[in-house]
């Protein structure tokens, strides 16, 4: 009787010392389900230049739901000559949008694709991220934009909340 009892512990010792490293083992897919704070946004232009085109801090949030689905918005300091009566204009410059998306594993990207977005043209586009770093802080850098300034990558610092 004492040695299965031994053997017991043995075997309830070494699940228990093993159980918080599989707790903690998760794949790509399951480690960025579940909602982001963005904590910093700028752009990086092909020429290396690091630029803030929101004037200033900016405060928002991305979600990776299970079922396949996301949104991400994200919102600057207001601006006073942005500002009307009207509560349904913004006084804030805004990115906005939803839809599916889909992982790749080995590649650690998320492609996203906007069924709809606060700026119009993007409604039908797909969005690459590129994820960067391990754990509770990431960084995503997304595909190819131009603007006035030329071609850039829109790139978020994240953590979890």
């Amino acid at each position: 009787m004492s040695l299965k009892i031994g053997m017991a512990l043995t075997l309830a010792t070494s699940f228990l010392a093993s159980a918080p490293a599989m707790a903690q083992e998760k794949n790509f897919k399951e480690m960025m389900i579940g909602p982001w704070l963005i904590t910093s946004v700028f752009d990086e232009y092909d020429n290396g230049q690091k630029r803030d085109n929101w004037g200033g801090p900016v405060s928002g949030q991305i979600t990776f739901g299970r079922t396949g689905r996301f949104t991400q918005i994200i919102i600057g300091p207001a601006v006073p000559a942005m500002k009307t009566d009207d509560p349904r204009k913004p006084d804030a410059m805004i990115v906005a949008y939803y839809g599916t998306y889909t992982i790749d594993e080995s590649a650690k990207t998320i492609s996203g694709k906007l069924e709809r977005a606060s700026y119009s043209a993007r409604v039908g586009t797909t969005q690459t991220w590129t994820v960067k770093g391990t754990g509770d802080k990431l960084t995503l850098i997304g595909s190819n934009r131009t603007d006035q300034h030329g071609t850039f990558k829109p790139t978020l610092e994240v953590r979890r909340p």
